[in-house]
This record gives C-alpha cells, structure tokens and sequence, in this order.
C-alpha cells in the first residue's frame, strides 16, 4: 500500500513537471482525433508520449508524432479489435432491453446488465494491453490481453487503485468537461503506464534474485 502512494505521489509529480507537455499532447490528440478516421493514429502518438513520460524519458511534441510514425499500425489494430468487442457487447445489451419491452418481463434488464458487466471489465483490462504492446518486440493484442490479465492476477491490489483512480478521472473530467481537455486521457493513461513501468521492474527485481 505503501508503494502504491508512493508510486502515485510520483506520477502527479510527473504531471506537475511536464503539465505543459501533457496539455499539448492531449490538444493535439483532440485535434488529430476530429476526422475521426485518425483517432486510432492520435491515440499511439498520444500513448506513446504518455509511456515515453512515465520512463523518464524527454519528450515533446514530436514525440507524438514519432510514436504515430513507429506504432500507427498498432494502433489502427488495438482500436479495430475492441471496437468489434465493443459493439457486440452494446447490441448483445441493446437485444436483451428491447427484448424486455416487447415482453413485459424483468429479466431482459437482467441479462442486459451481463455483457454490460463483461464491458467494464473489457475496459480495466484494455487499461495496460496497448502500454504492454509498446515494450513488446512484436506487439501482439493477443499477447498484450493475456499479459493484462496475469498483472490482474498477481497485483490486484495495486493495479486496482490505479485502475479505479483512472476511472474515477474520466467520470469526473467528463462530468466537469473543461478539465477533460486537460487531464481527462492524460492522467489515465500516464497511470497505465507507469503502474506498468512498476510492475516490470518489479518482476525484474524478481528474476534478478
């Protein structure tokens, strides 16, 4: 528990430090993301600087751009992937709603609530499966998934709170909308990356002893 604050103070002290850098990246990320056909592209450069950011590494605006140039294809394939998985599981909800209208029974609003359970779990999971797919030799989704779901299993503790703190900042960036441009991607995603960052060298720490 200790570590987890410790390792949270870092992050918002990281955010303090780069905060013009973390702006400029999200804008151009909101930016490039208007033609819609690009957001997948603005996404990996906008990870990209986000994990750059958290291993300490210098960045700027052209490091958005060097991540989209390296991982565009990366990009295009995570964002393809999950909006399958995500458009099935809405109209699998939308079926069961709709098919508890036309009856006049209960328990359509039940099963609805199934896949849209299997969504938010989707979504924590999807929270490290594109940093982990930035520090693979060949990134793999499939991989990346599997990756996600062991650091699951054997940091709950930790990768919960971040998760959740990640969470907890897109409700309220959304609800509060100006903040949103500001820190609303950023924040979750710089989290990601550096409970990625901890838990690897961790397992370094691990395989060294």
């Amino acid at each position: 528990m200790k570590e987890t604050i410790h390792e949270l103070k870092k992050a918002f002290y990281v955010v303090w430090d780069d905060l013009w850098t973390i702006w400029m990246t999200e804008i151009l990320f909101v930016v490039c993301s208007l033609p819609i056909v690009t957001a997948p592209a603005a996404f990996t450069g906008f990870y990209y600087t986000m994990h750059e950011l958290a291993n300490g590494e210098s960045v700027g605006w052209r490091t958005f751009f060097n991540g989209i140039k390296q991982y565009i294809w990366v990009g295009y394939r995570w964002f393809g992937l999950n909006l399958v998985v995500v458009i099935m599981l809405l109209f699998d909800a939308y079926f069961f709603l709709t098919t508890q209208s036309d009856s006049g029974q209960g328990w359509g609003l039940f099963f609805s609530g199934i896949p849209l359970g299997v969504l938010v779990l989707w979504g924590l999971l999807n929270l490290y499966t594109f940093p982990l797919m930035l520090i693979q030799e060949k990134p793999s989704y499939r991989q990346a998934l599997c990756n996600s779901i062991i650091i699951y299993l054997k940091w709950p503790g930790f990768v919960l709170i971040f998760s959740l703190l990640s969470i907890i900042i897109l409700v309220v960036s959304a609800w509060l909308t100006i903040p949103w441009l500001i820190f609303g991607v950023s924040l979750p995603a710089l989290l990601s990356c550096i409970g990625l960052r901890v838990i690897t060298e961790e397992k370094e720490k691990i395989s060294g002893m």
